[in-house]
């Protein structure tokens, strides 16, 4: 523990139970990052369960940190991690608890800096009256420097504080604006109309958390996590993370290595994550898992690679991890049909996904799980049969466990279908009625919709929604748990607002309640994304070329590949 008085004290929070938050790897480095300061000391909080908290609240005790037990509104900064638009009533609950006013505009000089995170803030109007300021991308780059600027303006008034911090990139104080129809613009010529958001240029320029707390239970994922690359350039049209986390970074194979030797040595686990948004992407995998495999090997460390993209598997890989210890395989199809695969940009064929399922099995793996997802525009039944197809033929090949997931898009903010139709929960009764007789082939877990669908409505969102949030939280929380979700709450609450007008589709013209966040891609690049969607014209991976989306020439960036 650091001694010193005049320490800035920060809390930093994961709106969910502690099994959850100690499994998020950006939590992990905003801890490391704090701790590094020699003006700070950072400490960690998350949401009890519902009975605790009803404990908690009957006996007047509000929350606090792990560390020193001290209050939350005793702390400094209090920085939010979001990873998903559900968690939303929880942050509400977590300030409550924290007894610290769920609004800005109701908080005082002493109350702690409220900061929001996570790639959900990229269209976070919704929840933004619930932050003093957003922070935009990379930790990395600002993290430090603005909890520097919250401890030389203490003492000053809150506002004023909030305005320094604007000198910042990457700062969005939610205060500073309004809404003027769909829009949000600035209250004062003080405030940038376009948020910038945070880039690290590059990976290898900053070292990874090395040194993890062990939890004291077991969290969700209770291994050795290494990010090995962040971004991705393959462009599924779909998946918001491709867009909002461009350009592709990667981190040096001897870099990897020696972090985790480091963090293998200090926490004593026996599995290991590879990280990335396209983990076999990495223009070095199969030199990481070479000089990995020696230590591995004389720890009996297995390395998994979660979500593996159906193309890039390469045998010799998958040889080579198989070799310590098998574990389960994800690939991600995300369509049963050629055609709409094509239309979604996921560039594979059915031979593809075919030859790499026989080639898995081949490496020695028995479990394996596929993603598909359905509610495209233009879908037909026959592209949903599809999938019962594909999973039929994956399982002759003879997996003992083979598992599916069905969940509905989330046609998400900057992504190429911000522009599309958000589709009932109606939508998925077809889906199941179709896809019903091929569960004889697989376990085919089926979502109903619901939970996607008020997804899509908050993600979606403007600031109308903030007050059926607080209604909402008040109601109950821990939305993303099933035992929890109220479907009906939902539905009831949103009959308040004028839904449609968050469901779609929208014109390229049409105002967006996120516009003045910036992801670097730009409006028009995802226009024509989606244009192309309809006519099922393919865009080529930008390590091969250009594809003009925006943000390298915007922000001076570029793709990071390391020869």
């Amino acid at each position: 523990m650091k001694d010193g008085k005049d320490l800035l004290r920060v809390a930093l929070a994961f709106p969910d139970v502690y099994e959850v938050g100690m499994s998020h790897y950006g939590l992990d480095i905003l801890y490391w990052l704090a701790n590094e300061l020699d003006y700070a000391y950072a400490e960690r909080t998350f949401l009890p369960w519902p009975d605790m908290v009803q404990l908690m609240e009957d006996k007047g005790v509000p929350l606090f940190t792990l560390e020193t037990k001290t209050p939350i509104y005793e702390m400094d900064v209090l920085g939010i991690s979001i990873e998903y638009e559900l968690s939303y009533t929880n942050v509400l609950k977590l300030l409550e608890l924290s007894k610290i006013p769920i609004s800005c505009y109701d908080r005082d000089d002493d109350v702690p800096i409220v900061i929001g995170g996570g790639p959900v803030m990229y269209s976070c109007e919704p929840i933004a009256e619930a932050f003093d300021v957003i922070y935009l991308g990379d930790g990395e780059v600002n993290f430090g420097n603005m909890l520097k600027i919250i401890k030389e303006t203490k003492g000053m008034k809150r506002e004023e504080r909030l305005k320094e911090l604007l000198k910042l990139n990457g700062m969005y104080v939610p205060m500073f604006y309004q809404q003027q129809g769909k829009k949000i613009v600035p209250k004062y010529d003080f405030a940038p109309a376009l948020v910038r958001r945070n880039i690290l240029a590059d990976l290898n320029s900053v070292k990874p958390p090395s040194k993890k707390i062990i939890p004291h239970v077991e969290s969700i994922h209770d291994r050795a996590v290494i990010e090995i690359s962040r971004g991705c350039t393959r462009g599924c049209r779909f998946c918001s993370a491709g867009y909002i986390y461009r350009p592709v970074r990667e981190r040096s194979a001897d870099n990897i290595v020696s972090a985790v030797n480091e963090m293998i040595s200090n926490t004593g686990y026996e599995e290991l994550s590879l990280l990335s948004l396209s983990s076999l992407d990495h223009s070095q995998i199969e030199e990481i898992v070479e000089k990995l495999l020696p230590y591995a090997k004389d720890h009996m460390l297995s390395i998994s690679i979660p979500s593996t993209r159906v193309d890039a598997f390469n045998i010799k890989v998958a040889s080579s991890i198989a070799e310590v210890r098998k574990t389960g395989l994800t690939f991600a199809p995300e369509a049963g049909s050629q055609k709409m695969r094509d239309a979604i940009n996921k560039q594979i064929t059915h031979e593809d996904i075919i030859n790499t399922a026989k080639k898995a099995k081949s490496a020695g793996w028995q479990r394996l799980k596929l993603y598909f997802m359905v509610g495209f525009p233009d879908e037909t039944e026959e592209d949903i049969r599809q999938i019962g197809e594909l999973i039929k033929e994956v399982k002759k090949i003879g997996f003992f466990d083979l598992t599916a997931s069905v969940n509905m898009l989330i046609p998400k903010p900057h992504s190429a279908f911000q522009f599309a139709q958000l589709q009932p929960p109606e939508y998925m009764q077809t889906v199941r009625k179709i896809l019903g007789p091929y569960r004889n082939f697989a376990k085919i877990d089926i979502s109903d919709g619901k939970k996607s669908f008020i997804e899509g409505i908050l993600s979606r969102g403007d600031r109308k929604l903030f007050s059926v949030i607080e209604k909402a939280y008040k109601m109950g929380y821990y939305d993303e748990w099933g035992e929890y979700f109220s479907y009906e709450k939902w539905e009831n609450l949103l009959s308040e607002v004028d839904v449609s007008s968050y469901i779609g589709p929208y014109e390229f013209d049409d105002d967006f309640p996120w516009s003045h966040l910036d992801s670097g891609v730009d409006k028009t690049f995802l226009w024509q994304e989606f244009q192309n969607f309809k006519s099922g014209i393919a865009t080529q991976d930008c390590r091969n070329g250009c594809t003009l989306c925006g943000v390298c020439m915007s922000y001076g960036v570029a793709n990071v590949i390391i020869d």
